[in-house]
């Protein structure tokens, strides 16, 4: 039985807006939904995933092998994602040199801390998403850097790190549009509770995540700020140190701080302007298209 992420299932639910078109809705909830299963999904899966049916998902799933990005396990009668999916956003990261210049950064703070670091870029003041995690060599128990998992607005600390530079009211409009969800009993799920920890997040520079996202991890994390158009600061992404926490609790996270604050305040003066560019003209058209 397909086993289908948080993200795939409430797209699979969300009705399109005006300006959605429901094939395209629908085609990309099947690469997300194949993203996340090893050997693949059957067509009867799909189409309960997307709520269509056989038929149409047929047509969809036609048009996706003939782009080239699934391809169907005739043996099995599985559809599977080819590599060109992966391909293409590796030539996204290769085109801005976002790694490139990134990368070495990253990989000296998880040496010295010997623990897992993660980078994440925001895109269009929208949402903020993985694209790379370096594991530091120094410890046999290890957090895996699972790609799958979707940052989530109100547990993750890379995500509490994001929203912490933006005004409050911005910031729980993103979260109740995700869906404020408890993991774990130690999520914070709360109004007050959530404000007063992204306030103290501000206040310090870092984001701690004790067990909120998952139990046994924990993470601290820190936003990528760089100069925009106008002259202010701006969050383009952020960076976190994961460990068990057997290994880390709170304090010896924080004891990471300074390290980390140091490792993104590097990053943000490496930033590679196109990436800059991209995030910074679509922070600036919107207000302007609305008006």
């Amino acid at each position: 039985m397909a086993k289908t992420s948080s993200a795939a299932i409430r797209r699979a639910s969300e009705r399109p807006g005006e300006d959605t078109i429901v094939s395209v809705d629908r085609a990309f909830g099947i690469i997300e939904l194949l993203a996340d299963i090893a050997d693949g999904a059957s067509l009867a899966d799909i189409a309960r995933h997307l709520d269509v049916n056989k038929a149409i998902a047929v047509k969809l799933l036609a048009t996706l092998a003939r782009l080239g990005l699934v391809w169907r396990d005739d043996r099995v009668q599985r559809y599977n994602l080819t590599f060109r999916i992966s391909n293409l956003g590796l030539r996204q990261l290769q085109t801005n040199r976002l790694l490139d210049q990134c990368a070495p950064a990253l990989r000296v703070l998880a040496e010295q801390s010997g623990e897992l670091v993660r980078l994440a870029i925001v895109e269009h003041n929208e949402r903020i998403t993985w694209v790379h995690a370096v594991a530091g060599t120094k410890r046999s128990l290890q957090i895996d850097p699972n790609y799958s998992h979707e940052v989530q607005l109100n547990t993750h600390a890379i995500a509490k790190a994001w929203l912490s530079t933006m005004p409050f009211e911005r910031a729980l409009k993103l979260m109740l549009r995700q869906g404020i969800a408890s993991l774990t009993p130690r999520s914070k799920v709360m109004i007050d509770a959530i404000r007063a920890d992204l306030h103290r997040t501000a206040h310090e520079g870092f984001a701690i995540s004790h067990e909120e996202s998952e139990l046994g991890v924990g993470a601290i994390a820190a936003p990528i700020m760089v100069a925009s158009f106008a002259g202010t600061q701006e969050c383009v992404g952020a960076v976190s140190l994961a460990a068990p926490t057997i290994r880390m609790g709170p304090a010896e996270l924080e004891n990471c701080a300074p390290a980390l604050i140091e490792t993104v305040k590097r990053l943000g003066m490496i930033w590679p302007m196109k990436v800059h560019t991209a995030v910074s003209l679509a922070a600036a058209i919107k207000p302007a298209i609305r008006r």
